[in-house]
């Protein structure tokens, strides 16, 4: 019988293969925010290229969002980019006029905020260095959490988005998910039994309205033992049916980068933080 990590592994390279996820020449940053999820997701794509003696290019990528854990979360990655053995980039957002302090006192939720950013700067920064992909550790608990919200707020668009490869189009490179089929649990199992060291908390606003998204998740796990998996099975297959979308993106009017709007929304965030008292 195989051990867990081999089963682990080989739903994450299955996911790879059967996605078409990297090609020869690839040029791909693996995205680090110190957790488990980016910390599987970077030693099973360093390992799948190695074994498979795939031609491309892996990066460590992190962002130091300037919160006062950051410097932690930092160390934490410097020391998972050191096991996988891939050079690190990092950057600070302050750098690009973000200061999250002022952020999360904007009415708008702190987690919709803090992922205007990273999609921002993930897209920015590794597009500028020479990068042709993205890497991230969105799991199958975070797309089902999102299928959920997106169905409550009748914003059935974003479904379409819901796979483990989103091509890239124009100044917007393409993103892979290599965790699709696996979830949380998984990953931090994953980690312990590799020895990958992560933050159980990197995200010190993880215990806010968005985590009880997660814990009914967990829930319906506890009932439904496939619950998971079949849940996969049907929002992978939804994404399929749904069309492309075929919004046409413009350039920023202040930034340059894609956006459907005149001016997109990081820049509107970074002006709605100016106007935030200190």
């Amino acid at each position: 019988m195989k051990s867990f990590v081999e089963r682990y592994e080989g739903k994450v390279f299955r996911v790879i293969e059967k996605f078409k996820l990297l090609r020869e020449g690839d040029k791909v940053f693996i995205a680090l925010s110190g957790g488990k999820d980016s910390g599987a997701a970077g030693y099973v794509l360093v390992k799948y290229v190695r074994e498979k003696g795939i031609d491309c290019e892996l990066t460590a990528f992190h962002m130091n969002l300037g919160l006062p854990s950051s410097k932690e979360v930092e160390e934490v990655v410097k020391e998972q980019a050191k096991k996988l053995n891939i050079p690190l980039v990092t950057c600070n957002v302050a750098d690009y006029g973000v200061d999250m302090a002022k952020i999360a006192q904007l009415p708008r939720p702190i987690c919709s905020s803090c992922g205007v950013i990273k999609r921002y700067l993930m897209n920015k920064i590794p597009r500028e260095m020479g990068a042709t992909k993205v890497a991230t550790g969105h799991h199958a608990d975070d797309f089902i959490v999102f299928f959920f919200k997106d169905i409550l707020g009748g914003n059935f668009s974003w479904i379409a988005k819901f796979t483990p490869l989103l091509p890239g189009k124009g100044k917007s490179i393409a993103r892979i998910r290599p965790l699709f089929w696996v979830g949380g649990r998984e990953n931090k199992e994953f980690c312990d039994s590799i020895g990958l060291p992560y933050l159980e908390d990197a995200c010190p606003y993880a215990h806010l309205e968005r985590g009880k998204w997660y814990e009914i998740v967990e829930y319906m796990a506890s009932k439904q033992p496939d619950f998971r998996r079949r849940m996969m099975i049907g929002i992978a297959k939804l994404a399929e049916l749904l069309p492309e979308e075929t919004q046409t993106l413009r350039e920023c009017e202040k930034c340059g980068e894609p956006t459907s709007t005149k001016v997109c929304a990081f820049c509107r965030l970074v002006q709605a933080q100016k106007e935030v008292k200190s």
